[in-house]
């Protein structure tokens, strides 16, 4: 028997970027840099984290709460977590 693990998202959203509050359709269970750049945004522990030059593609598997506009030179956009489901084939 094998169990596949899938990280599965059921929305990518356009982020509004804010130096002085959340996006308020958020928070997002990770981000997905649709143009290259820079990302700084708050982690869902309060951690402020900058990126250099993510290409695009570039899907980030971490908590956000928060996509700064200072700071922030890439386009993202705010992943949207499904509920986890297991699956298991035999």
């Amino acid at each position: 028997m094998t169990t596949i693990l899938a990280r599965v998202y059921d929305a990518a959203i356009a982020v509004s970027a804010s130096d002085s509050v959340a996006d308020p359709q958020g928070p997002f269970a990770g981000l997905l840099v649709a143009a290259a750049g820079t990302v700084k945004f708050t982690d869902s522990l309060g951690n402020t984290v900058v990126t250099d030059s993510l290409a695009a593609g570039t899907e980030l598997r971490v908590a956000v709460s928060r996509v700064w506009s200072t700071g922030t030179s890439a386009t993202v956009y705010g992943l949207r977590a499904m509920p986890f489901v297991p699956r298991v084939s035999s």
